[in-house]
């Protein structure tokens, strides 16, 4: 009985960490869309250095994404969200 329980558990525990490893996943193409889009509504209405910082590090991102440099440009449109007052 304390076999089975122990495997069970064992079986419990290895599903639950699996789950969050799986959770935690690297962003995707998608979410490089998603970014720039997010970037250039809000930069779109504005006509400020903000903005057109933000149009040159949109294009910058597309092109990161494109080249698979998804870390680095992730950080760069989490900067330039900021940048733009947009809530993550």
């Amino acid at each position: 009985m304390t076999r089975m329980t122990t495997a069970g558990l064992a079986l419990v525990s290895l599903v639950w960490f699996s789950a969050a490893a799986m959770a935690q996943q690297a962003p995707k193409q998608s979410d490089c869309d998603q970014w720039i889009a997010q970037i250039n509504a809000e930069a779109g209405i504005r006509v400020d250095e903000a903005a057109w910082r933000a149009r040159q590090n949109a294009d910058e991102i597309y092109k990161m994404c494109k080249d698979g440099r998804m870390a680095e440009a992730q950080r760069i449109a989490t900067d330039t969200m900021a940048l733009l007052g947009i809530k993550l």
